[in-house]
């Protein structure tokens, strides 16, 4: 839920939006930091930072995924992915697919980190359906609670299979194709 546009906002309006530990500074909430995503524009990145940067802000991001597919070997995978970031269907994965990159995705980072794959697989045979996120680096499994795909159901962070290798995080759940991911529209996943 975004903080309220006008009138009083307090350092613990801007906590309650974005976590952190009291006791509570300013300093600790700067856009790309560790608290505070990319989309909210208001909020500098350094220097002076007040109250008032942070009307409207929220601490979810919504990612706009311009979808392409790909299909390797039993499954059509749709969304975004950047070159061999498609992952393979073991639980957790533990690899990439040899791919091509497909689709586009804006912003590129989720809280200053490039996002390398967002996409739905559907498989052909008895490989469950799957929705994965790619992050660049290594990263918690915490580093973002839940992402919700436009037309699915929110999958959180605590259910996922997770994996790190290759210089990337990987969450992935087994879970259906969210309606509308068929790798032809622009689709929305809106992360907390």
């Amino acid at each position: 839920m975004a903080l309220q546009s006008s009138g009083t906002i307090t350092i613990q309006d801007i906590a309650d939006e974005f976590g952190g530990i009291a006791p509570h500074s300013l300093s600790e909430y700067y856009r790309n930091g560790i608290y505070v995503g990319s989309s909210n524009t208001g909020v500098p990145t350094s220097g002076t930072i007040s109250l008032s940067d942070f009307y409207g802000a929220s601490a979810a991001t919504v990612v706009t995924v311009t979808e392409g597919n790909v299909v390797i070997l039993t499954a059509d995978t749709f969304g975004y992915a950047d070159t061999n970031k498609v992952p393979n269907y073991n639980t957790p994965p533990d690899s990439f697919f040899t791919s091509a990159a497909f689709g586009a995705r804006s912003p590129g980072a989720l809280n200053g980190v490039t996002i390398q794959g967002i996409m739905a697989a559907e498989s052909f045979k008895v490989i469950p359906e799957r929705f994965h996120v790619v992050l660049s680096g290594a990263r918690a499994k915490s580093f973002f609670t839940s992402v919700l795909p436009l037309g699915g159901t929110t999958l959180n962070t605590a259910s996922a299979y997770f994996a790190q290798f290759s210089g990337s995080t990987i969450w992935s759940w087994n879970t259906s194709v969210p309606s509308g991911w068929d790798g032809t529209g622009t689709r929305t996943a809106t992360f907390v």
